[in-house]
């Protein structure tokens, strides 16, 4: 969301001898170094803190004229260097690791970032020290990201958990992570705590609280492993600091993880191409020319105005239980349709107060008719304590039965917001001021989120988007936004749908577009193919368009009535039908998820 984050990088860059391949090589190194030229690469301004040698060393020159190096003079000889060989069946041995003037870095060194700045601290030679760093860094307000390394885990187990403890965000390996607790499968860290987890060729896991999302790695030719872990930590660092989500920061990072340790050294890193990006599935692909001609009819419609969730489904403006309706509410837009014999079977609409409602707006009637009867089980604390069978009295339609067909994941969710909310200390009011008194209020509310149950699990934050311009469009403008920012794109199967027969998105695989045509369930796989194309369709839509992501949303959740799921498409009633592909037979991917 911020075109250069901030990152302070404290640790000293090396001067290192590698044996790999059968030969030897000497290259600038060190977890400081590769974690602050990733960082800039991925678009962060960096501070790196730590002993500056005088003179520079000339493997050290390219990095020097990228980076703010801030710290004592020292000698060249006096910097930390390693010497690593590396094994063909993947094993690393250190011969040699000297830790020179790294202890020489003081607290005092550290320019002032302010509360909100990000910044890592290096896995040091000594734990002690790294210790103290995270924790004067965290007491003054800073975003902490740290890492580790197994051999300071074996001697300093203790020391390295506190480590843990007291950062925002923290770096392992496979192996480091079984050290620290017992297995892959145990890593579970406190609220609000992000725990990544790189595992080579297979990728990396973002552990959020106890949720863990695994992203993969693209296939490359490793010809220098050294520093790959450090460039996932600074990318991923530089993406967070922006305002990813922890997922999609993660994802970023394993690609320039993998373009890393294509090249010897840091060299990928100094390199003036584009930086690495995730590839994208080959099955779908962005069509430019329609994004464009959408885009053009979305600019002067007025379909695209964002709409202010005010009326007879919500509660009026000025009501002191819509915080909590809205938090808790907006958990549950997702999972509005029915399932038979493996293939979508039509949409999910229910009789309420004698009235047909259709998904969202069902839930919106019975969520409103829950704040008159209960607001109290609203509130995170109420939520909290939600069992299966008060929910569904709660969501009852007029014959007395919960027709959500997404069953016991929706009060599984609800708990689940509950007790995030609490163990955070939040609720709907202290998180909006803790928001809104930040430099970038809706970059910190999604990130707040990103820590909270029943949103946080969603990479493309669906519900966390909705629910922020929910907030910002409501007649309280409940949440602000900083100088040029905007919620994210918001796909859900609707926007899916229109994405695919308006043809901003293609499906050029005719095995998968039959799967979607005849509405069969399909693979996580593939739906996160097609939900990441058109969340990057609708990202350029907006973008060309000049509207806001409340107005464009706003546009393709008014097609689910144009562009329905069960009849013929209304394309006389569609402002887009003059640009349209027309591909109707097209459908939503059918994968039954929390998210949307």
């Amino acid at each position: 969301m911020s075109a250069r984050p901030r990152l302070l990088v404290v640790g000293s860059p090396s001067l290192d001898l590698l044996h790999l391949g059968g030969r030897s090589v000497r290259s600038a190194g060190g977890a400081g170094l590769y974690t602050a030229l990733a960082a800039q690469r991925a678009g962060a301004e960096v501070t790196v803190v730590a002993p500056r040698p005088d003179p520079m060393p000339a493997e050290l020159e390219p990095a020097d004229r990228l980076l703010d190096w801030r710290g004592p003079p020292v000698p060249p000889a006096a910097l930390p260097h390693f010497e690593i060989e590396y094994f063909p069946d993947g094993r690393t041995e250190y011969r040699r690791a000297v830790r020179g003037s790294e202890g020489d870095i003081r607290y005092g060194d550290i320019p002032d970032a302010g509360p909100g700045a990000f910044a890592y601290v290096v896995p040091l030679l000594d734990p002690e020290l790294q210790l103290g760093f995270a924790r004067r860094l965290s007491a003054a307000g800073v975003r902490v990201g740290c890492g580790t390394y197994a051999p300071g885990i074996r001697a300093h187990r203790e020391i390295v958990a506190r480590v843990v403890e007291a950062s925002h965000y923290f770096f392992c390996n496979e192996e480091e992570a079984g050290l620290l607790f017992g297995s892959l499968d145990e890593v579970a860290v406190a609220p609000g705590r992000a725990f990544f987890v790189t595992r080579g060729p297979r990728g990396a896991r973002a552990v959020l609280g106890d949720h863990a999302i695994d992203v993969p790695a693209p296939e490359v030719e490793e010809v220098d492993p050294t520093g790959a872990g450090d460039t996932f930590c600074g990318t991923a660092l530089a993406r967070l600091a922006a305002g990813d989500h922890p997922a999609i920061a993660a994802r970023v990072a394993t690609a320039c993880a993998a373009h890393t340790v294509t090249g010897i050294g840091p060299a990928p890193l100094l390199s003036d191409s584009p930086p690495a990006a995730p590839p994208r599935d080959a099955r779908v692909r962005l069509d430019a020319d329609r994004i464009r001609r959408v885009a053009g009819v979305i600019a002067s419609a007025p379909e695209a105005a964002a709409f202010d969730f005010t009326g007879p489904d919500f509660p009026e403006p000025g009501d002191p239980t819509a915080l909590d309706f809205f938090f808790a509410g907006t958990v549950q837009q997702f999972g509005f349709w029915q399932e038979r014999a493996a293939r979508y079977e039509a949409p999910m609409i229910a009789s309420l107060g004698g009235r047909a409602l259709k998904g969202s707006d069902y839930l919106w009637a019975a969520y409103l008719r829950w704040t008159r009867e209960a607001p109290d089980e609203l509130t995170p604390v109420g939520q909290a304590a939600l069992d299966d069978a008060k929910f569904d009295r709660r969501l009852r339609a007029d014959g007395g039965r919960n027709p959500l067909p997404a069953g016991p994941l929706h009060p599984a969710c609800a708990r689940a917001y509950g007790r995030a909310m609490r163990g955070l200390g939040l609720t709907p009011a202290s998180l909006l001021a803790e928001a809104n008194a930040a430099e970038r209020p809706l970059a910190r509310f999604l990130a707040r989120l990103d820590a909270v149950g029943g949103y946080r699990e969603d990479p493309w934050r669906k519900k966390s988007a909705l629910l922020a311009a929910i907030l910002s469009q409501r007649p309280e403008r409940f949440l602000r936004f900083g100088e040029g920012e905007d919620v994210p794109p918001i796909v859900d199967y609707h926007c899916q749908r229109s994405c695919l027969r308006l043809g901003v998105v293609s499906v050029d695989d005719e095995t998968l577009a039959a799967k979607l045509a005849r509405r069969e369930v399909v693979s996580d796989e593939v739906e996160e193919a097609v939900r990441a194309a058109c969340y990057e369709a609708v990202g350029e839509i907006r973008r060309l368009s000049g509207r806001s992501m409340g107005g464009v949303d706003w546009f393709f959740f008014q097609n689910r009535t144009r562009c329905p799921e069960m009849t013929e498409p209304d394309c006389a009633a569609c402002p887009a039908d003059p640009v349209c592909a027309h591909r109707t037979r097209l459908f939503q991917p059918v994968f039954r998820t929390t998210a949307y």
